[in-house]
């Protein structure tokens, strides 16, 4: 287990938290490295993916390549930076699942910087840096190996909340996560059937993989849910399109 030891300071109108610690090869010295590394951050060398959700692009620092994720509902949503006044903010609860991930065993991008920039006490912007995992994107027909991973995070005490194929890899060392934003520590057996219950959209040996036994009634209950709350979100959904409002895609 890495031991942790995050530092923080301030770098123009940036709070910014290094998590990184006792990887090899050494992280840069973050804080002398910023004045020349912010502009790169604000404009990575590749962008990945783009939506209202989050900019994620590519950066190298020396040999290192890293990733650049910046949360755009933190930026663009007032909802988002109000409750940052009492809640964690995006970027927050990425970089402490991140970290606790990995030190519970579960393969999982490690935070390296964590970026905040402030008005009137809420957060307007946050970023999450991170080393790029280099991998494989995962198939609804690797479920024989995703279904075992998330099986063994449950048995870590925690579930995973967005377990679809397009968020796992294939590295060198195994399978890893991606994201794991939604990921929380739990043992509810409600919860881990709800996993299992996400995989199926795309993966519907997942069940029978996992065991349908061990679910019990917790796989029909959470099959229960999971419909209720499609519906819920269809409808939601309807009434903004008719209104004309904005929806967050959910």
């Amino acid at each position: 287990m890495t031991q942790r030891s995050d530092t923080s300071f301030i770098h123009s109108e940036w709070q910014i938290t290094v998590h990184e610690n006792g990887e090899v090869p050494a992280g840069p010295d973050w804080r002398n490295e910023m004045r020349t590394l912010l502009p790169r951050l604000e404009t990575p060398e590749e962008i990945i993916k783009h939506d209202h959700r989050s900019e994620v692009g590519k950066i190298h620092i020396g040999e290192v390549c890293y990733i650049v994720k910046k949360f755009t509902l933190q930026h663009s949503w007032v909802w988002f930076k109000l409750t940052s006044l009492f809640f964690p903010t995006l970027g927050e609860i990425a970089a402490k699942n991140g970290a606790a991930l990995s030190e519970s065993g579960v393969r999982t991008p490690r935070p390296s910087l964590l970026l905040q920039r402030s008005d009137k006490g809420m957060v307007n912007g946050s970023w999450l840096v991170y080393r790029y995992l280099k991998g494989d994107e995962l198939k609804p027909s690797d479920v024989g190996d995703i279904v075992p991973f998330v099986k063994r995070m449950h048995q870590l005490g925690w579930v995973h909340r967005d377990p679809h194929p397009g968020n796992f890899i294939r590295t060198s060392e195994g399978l890893a996560t991606l994201d794991p934003i939604k990921a929380r520590r739990s043992t509810s057996p409600y919860l881990q059937a709800y996993d299992v219950v996400l995989m199926e959209n795309s993966m519907p040996e997942a069940v029978d993989i996992y065991g349908r036994e061990e679910l019990g009634i917790y796989y029909a209950l959470a099959h229960t849910g999971h419909t209720f709350i499609r519906k819920y979100r269809f409808i939601k959904r309807s009434i903004r399109n008719a209104l004309g409002i904005r929806g967050s895609g959910k």
